[in-house]
């Protein structure tokens, strides 16, 4: 018996409800880190993010010849 698309519906509900129940507790370690790569030059607004976009493009180009191998 195949997958169908209301089992897959389905499943996405009962996700989505069990997703309400999920605590996630940051520690003060993990929120001082935030903090330091939100304050560094790069994360600042106007700052030249023109890499981000060189990355993508090779990322895409690269991708757009990969093939699935069985």
């Amino acid at each position: 018996m195949g997958v169908t698309l209301d089992d897959g519906l389905r499943a996405l509900e009962e996700a989505a409800v069990q997703a309400r129940s999920i605590v996630i507790e940051l520690d003060e370690e993990y929120l001082r880190h935030i903090a330091e790569v939100e304050a560094m030059p790069a994360n600042q607004p106007g700052s030249d993010k023109t890499w981000v976009w060189e990355a993508f493009d090779a990322s895409e180009r690269h991708f757009a010849n990969a093939v699935l191998v069985r």
